[in-house]
């Protein structure tokens, strides 16, 4: 799991494998105690780059979030 802190917000996000290799990455920003955005999305990576995957979604949600406020 990988947890970001960005402008008073905590992005946490994991990367579950599939079945074939790929992952599915899901993410959620919060406010406080307080989620206020989740996300899901399919990635084909190999399972050595999950973790790196999740980070970059990650790092995407936390500008998505600051660009959105």
């Amino acid at each position: 799991m990988i947890v970001l802190h960005r402008d008073g917000l905590r992005i946490e996000a994991a990367a579950i494998p599939e079945l074939d290799g790929s992952c599915c990455v899901t993410a959620e920003v919060y406010d406080g105690v307080r989620m206020v955005r989740g996300y899901y999305r399919h990635v084909e990576v190999t399972a050595e780059h999950h973790a790196e995957a999740a980070r970059a979604i990650a790092e995407e949600l936390a500008c998505m979030s600051a660009e959105s406020e």
